[in-house]
C-alpha cells in the first residue's frame, strides 16, 4: 500500500468508524485520543503515556443495573472504534489481556467492536527486546485485525482476521497477506531473560531491593494506571434505597492502595486487618503480579517492556534498573552456592 493509498485508507476508516490513534497534543505530549484529522497521525517509534487500556478496559464500568428485584445486565455502548498505530508492545498487551477477559462479557462487548490495526516501527522503550525487530513469523502470537509492515515506499499489509479482511475488501485493497493466528504462547516459550526473572523472584530473594523501594515509593498507584496490562479492579455498589433502584459497576484498583487487601472482621494482628501494611511488601506483589503470577497462569509475560510505569513515577522509580538489580542478585547468589558447592 502506498503512502498515498494509506491516506485514503484512513479517509475510508473516518467515514465509517471512530479512531483512535496517537496524537500529540498542545503541550506536546504524545497521547491517544480520537482522531479527527490524517495529518494529526502519528507512527512513530516514541509510545504514547497512555494506553489502550483506557479504551478496552474503562476506568469505571457498569455492570448491571436493578430496579425492586429486576436486575437488568448492562453491557458497554460503544460504536465501532479503529485502534489505529498501536505498537508491537502494546499489541502483546492487548493480546495479553484478551487472553486474561476472554469470558468477560464486558470486555468482549467492547473487543468485538474494535478494529486493531498495528505497526512494525519497535518502540524506543523496549527494555526487554522482546521484539529487536520485526519478525514476520511473531505476528502469528499477536492478535491484531490488520498490521502496517512499515517500508520506504509505504506499508505491506498484513490481515490478522475475517474482520480486517473485510474491511480490507470493502476498500477496495487485495494486495495483502493473511496470517493465521496460533495462540498466544510460542514456540519457544518465554522470553530466557523473562525466565530468568521469574527464577530470580521465586527462589533468590534478594530483600535489600525491596527495602530501597519501600523508602522510596509513596504509594501513589501511578504505575499501575499507565502500565497496559495492569488489569486489577474494584466492585461498589451505588443504591438509591428510597427509589428502590441501583447499579453495580467496576473500576479500575491498584495494589499499593491500603484498601485493595483490606478485609472486614477483626484481626488478632492488625486492627486494619490487611494482608500487605508496608510499602515494601506492596511492590514485591506487584512486582511478582508481572514476572510470576501472570506467566504461570496464563504462560505470557506480564510485562512488555515499555517503561510507562517509570515514566510516570514521581519517585524515579526505574523498572529497567530494578529488574537488572533483581538479575544481578539471582547471578551472585548463583556463583555463591556453585563456590560452595
Amino acid at each position: 500500500m502506498t503512502k498515498n493509498q494509506f491516506k485514503q485508507f484512513i479517509g475510508f476508516l473516518l467515514k465509517h468508524n471512530l479512531i483512535i490513534a496517537p496524537q500529540y497534543n498542545a503541550e506536546g505530549y504524545l497521547h491517544l485520543n480520537e482522531l479527527k484529522d490524517s495529518n494529526d497521525l502519528y507512527l512513530g517509534t516514541e509510545l504514547p503515556l497512555d494506553s489502550w487500556k483506557w479504551y478496552m478496559l474503562p476506568p469505571d464500568q457498569k455492570m448491571f443495573e436493578y430496579k425492586g428485584e429486576k436486575l437488568k445486565e448492562t453491557l458497554p455502548q460503544i460504536p465501532k472504534q479503529v485502534f489505529l498505530g498501536v505498537s508491537i508492545l502494546d499489541m502483546q498487551a492487548l493480546t495479553l489481556l484478551n487472553q486474561v477477559f476472554e469470558k468477560d462479557p464486558y470486555y468482549q462487548e467492547i473487543k468485538k467492536k474494535t478494529i486493531v490495526i498495528g505497526t512494525s516501527l519497535v518502540p524506543e522503550e523496549n527494555f526487554y527486546q522482546f521484539f529487536e525487530k520485526f519478525e514476520e513469523n511473531k505476528l502469528e502470537h499477536l492478535q491484531f485485525d490488520l498490521f502496517l509492515a512499515v517500508q520506504k515506499s509505504g506499508y505491506k499489509i498484513y490481515s490478522g482476521s475475517e474482520d480486517g479482511q473485510r474491511l480490507l475488501d470493502k476498500f477496495g485493497y487485495k494486495n495483502y497477506q493473511h496470517i493465521e493466528y496460533a495462540g498466544p504462547i510460542r514456540e519457544e516459550g518465554l522470553d530466557r531473560q523473562m525466565v530468568e526473572i521469574k527464577d530470580a523472584m521465586q527462589n533468590y530473594h534478594e530483600q535489600k531491593i525491596w527495602d530501597d523501594l519501600d523508602k522510596r515509593c509513596i504509594q501513589c498507584g501511578k504505575c499501575t494506571i499507565a502500565c497496559p496490562v495492569c488489569f486489577c479492579f474494584r466492585m461498589y455498589d451505588q443504591a438509591d434505597s428510597a427509589k428502590d433502584t441501583g447499579y453495580r459497576s467496576r473500576c479500575w484498583d491498584s495494589c499499593f492502595y491500603n484498601e485493595f487487601t483490606q478485609v472486614a472482621g477483626d484481626s488478632p494482628k492488625d486492627s486494619k486487618h490487611r494482608f500487605m501494611n508496608k510499602t515494601g511488601e506492596k511492590i514485591y506483589f506487584w512486582y511478582e503480579h508481572h514476572f510470576v503470577r501472570t506467566p504461570d497462569t496464563f504462560s505470557l509475560p506480564g510485562c512488555v517492556g515499555c517503561g510507562r510505569c517509570t515514566r510516570t513515577c514521581p519517585a524515579d522509580i526505574d523498572i529497567k534498573k530494578t529488574i537488572q538489580n533483581i538479575l544481578s542478585a539471582r547471578k551472585k547468589m548463583l556463583k555463591k552456592s556453585k563456590n560452595d558447592g
